[in-house]
């Protein structure tokens, strides 16, 4: 059978046809892993945040203590060298090593990253002072110069607080390990405590939880003023930024927001 140019041409635009529902209907934002990937599994969630992405994890595997199954889904609160170190539902945390671990709390076996968000807007904000929630409106209204839908938005930064305290490591330690259990999409919280107040040092902060993280403090303290000081935000779109949208967004000059430190990431 002759194949004519007519038939190659047809050929290609049925190929690029297939490539094209691939490429819309596959889900872009979802990434599998084995469990013998898990290098790849730490590079890749280094690489979201380093982006400001908002994401989970899910894991199934087994527990090393017992060999009983383990799925669920979690937060990334930080990596190591060959493993995740995970916040659950629950509130609790675990280690999660790839195939052969065993060091860890679960062997994972497979893994899938999910991400919550498409592009992410990080920029800092100048020191603020007042009540807890002059600072949250404070906080909100920076991102008005953003026109793409939120999906959540994250703060890292250190709160001081004026109250009436005393110096306690125990309490220290009770009420990071509350607010541990208690905020899901929190990287960390350092509490220090002083005789006449506190620092509470949080990353990635999501601001869906900025209520209940000074519920938790306030079930502690009685909090006055609150300083804060630069704030890094990262505002976590639910639609992907435009590449031509991105010069806009940088350049744009705004009352507490640090010239030039605004970073777009696609």
């Amino acid at each position: 059978m002759k194949v004519t140019v007519v038939d190659v041409a047809i050929i290609a635009l049925i190929g690029l046809s297939l490539f094209s529902f691939s490429t819309k209907y596959n889900p872009k934002y979802e990434f599998g892993y084995s469990g013998s990937q898990i290098y790849k599994v730490v590079q890749e969630c280094d690489n979201l945040d380093s982006k400001g992405f908002l994401y989970t994890v899910h894991v199934k595997g087994f527990w090393n203590t017992d060999i009983t199954e383990f799925e669920q889904e979690g937060f990334v609160c930080n990596t190591g060298r060959g493993h995740l170190v995970l916040v659950l539902k629950d509130g609790s945390v675990v280690t999660v090593g790839g195939l052969m671990s065993y060091k860890e709390d679960i062997q994972g076996k497979q893994f899938e990253i999910r991400l919550k968000s498409k592009s992410s807007v990080i920029y800092s904000l100048k020191p603020e002072k007042g009540s807890k929630q002059k600072i949250k409106d404070y906080i909100e209204d920076s991102s008005q110069f953003i026109f793409y839908p939120r999906e959540d938005m994250a703060v890292s930064c250190t709160f001081t607080m004026e109250a009436d305290t005393e110096e306690s490591i125990i309490v220290e330690s009770e009420v990071e390990d509350i607010l541990r259990k208690e905020l899901f999409f929190m990287k960390a919280a350092d509490v220090e405590i002083y005789d006449d107040g506190l620092k509470v040092t949080v990353k990635r902060l999501s601001m869906k939880e900025f209520d209940h993280f000074f519920e938790i403090l306030e079930d502690y303290f009685v909090i006055q003023d609150i300083y804060t000081g630069d704030i890094s935000v990262f505002y976590q779109t639910a639609e992907e930024i435009l590449v031509e949208d991105i010069p806009k967004l940088e350049s744009y000059e705004g009352d507490g927001i640090y010239p030039g430190r605004i970073h777009v990431r696609v």
